[in-house]
Formats: structure tokens, C-alpha cells, sequence
């Protein structure tokens, strides 16, 4: 079985989730604002990382990767971004992923975004992220660099441009600067390595060996919005095909 990262946080999350996205392969076919927004900073800063340089088009994105080149990227020092890997697990199942970046020193370079502030609370969750686990143990190195910009909050005011408004986001970033955008670098030691790689094969023998997908339903309205397959979840049926969404191998 060949298994993503993604994969296995959604199993965790809701097995219905899982079934419908990774077993009968429905996706939605509309990516949220979030996810958009958070897919065009990660590729201003790759393009950043590779080049010094990224293509500013005056959004929130753009604002959000100025205050990663002003605060994060001088402390930086890529050798490879957006590398794919690949390894066997203990049961013979193939873990495959792609990470960000790698810095000079061998350690992992992992950029997030969020809504929330990055307080002791956030770190005290990355220090348990599974999918930074993961790409620190394919490279077998004990040491990653997490990075992590909040999304500013500020809306923009009707008669305020593009630019004007995009200017105010950057100068947002100036106060309370540390909750806002910052980098950290996280260690794992390599028995605590080698215990979470058991526990991911277990976890992925499980999913392979899957006959109940049940519901989560504690999942189901999560961080205040609604699981974004409510519409379909409850009478879901193979044959049909719903407005929103679409099959993928």
C-alpha cells in the first residue's frame, strides 16, 4: 500500500472522510479561500527560496511571504526545495511524501500558515506533528526548522486599493511581531523517531486491512465550520454525481 501523510491524518480524523476521498476517490472540486490563499504562499516562498525573488500581486499571500523574506528567510540557507521521498515501512507498506525544503545543515525546512496566534500553545503542537516526524525520519536527521506566518486579520476598506491595502498587511506584521510570523527549530531524538515509525506502520496496516468506515462525528463541525463533506456523507451513493464535487483515480 502507498500511503501519504495525508492520508493517514485523514484516516485518524473520520474513516467516512477517508472512504469517500481516498477509497471512492470523491474530492471537491472548489478549494476553499484558506486553501488557496495558503497554496499561493507556499509557492512565493519556493519561488523565493530558489530564486531571492517572488512575483508580488498585491493579495494577502504576497504580504504574507514580504514578512517571511523580511523576518524568516535571512535565516535560511536552502539547498533544495519541494523534494519528493519515499520509504518502506515495517510491514512492507511504501510511505511517500514531498517536503519544502532542506537547509545547508541537513535539517528540514517546513512552512506553515494559520489563523491562530503562535503562542506556547501552537509550538507545544509541533513539537507532536506527525507529518514533520515524518519527513525527519525519511532523511534520518533529528533536527527540522518550522516555520509559521498567521494570515492577517485586517479586511480591506471599500474605498482602499490593491496595493494600499496589500502595504497595510505588511505593517500589520510589525506589531506584535512574534505571534504573528516566526521560526523555531524542533528536535526529535531517534528512539523517538524510531517509536513513531512503528506506530505509523501499525497505523497504516490498519488502514489497509479497513472494512468499517465509520463516522467521526465529532469531526464533523470542527475548528467552527462544517466538514466539507457534509453535503454528501450521510447518502452518499456511487452511481450518482454531486454538484461541488468530482471522482479521481
Amino acid at each position: 500500500m502507498k500511503v501519504s501523510n495525508s492520508q493517514i491524518q485523514c484516516y485518524k480524523s473520520c474513516r467516512r472522510m477517508y472512504e469517500l476521498r481516498y477509497v471512492e476517490g470523491v474530492v471537491p472540486n472548489v478549494r476553499s479561500e484558506a486553501l488557496e490563499r495558503g497554496s499561493n504562499y507556499h509557492d512565493k516562498v519556493e519561488q523565493l527560496l530558489k530564486t531571492g525573488e517572488f512575483d508580488v500581486d498585491f493579495t494577502k499571500a504576497s504580504a504574507m511571504a514580504t514578512a517571511f523574506k523580511k523576518y524568516i528567510y535571512p535565516r535560511l540557507h536552502p539547498v533544495a526545495e519541494e523534494e519528493w521521498f519515499g520509504y518502506e515501512t515495517a510491514y512492507g507498506d511504501n510511505m511517500i511524501g514531498r517536503i519544502d525544503a532542506r537547509n545547508a545543515d541537513g535539517a528540514i525546512i517546513e512552512h506553515k500558515t494559520t489563523s491562530l496566534n503562535i503562542d506556547e500553545l501552537y509550538w507545544y503542537s509541533v513539537q507532536t506533528d506527525e507529518q514533520l516526524m515524518t519527513y525527519m525520519s525519511a532523511y534520518h536527521v533529528t533536527k527540522a526548522y518550522y516555520t509559521v506566518c498567521k494570515t492577517p486579520t485586517i479586511k480591506q476598506r471599500k474605498t482602499e486599493t490593491d496595493e494600499d491595502f496589500f502595504q497595510r498587511c505588511i505593517k500589520w506584521y510589525e506589531e506584535d511581531t512574534s505571534i504573528k510570523i516566526a521560526m523555531r527549530e524542533v528536535y526529535h531524538t531517534n528512539d523517538e523517531l524510531k517509536d513513531f515509525l512503528s506506530e505509523q506502520a501499525l497505523t497504516i496496516k490498519e488502514m489497509s486491512e479497513c472494512k468499517l468506515f465509520y463516522r467521526n462525528r465529532g469531526h464533523c463541525n470542527k475548528w467552527g465550520r462544517m466538514c466539507e463533506y457534509a453535503p454528501i456523507c450521510q447518502h452518499y451513493d456511487p452511481n450518482e454525481t454531486y454538484i461541488g464535487f468530482e471522482r479521481k483515480e
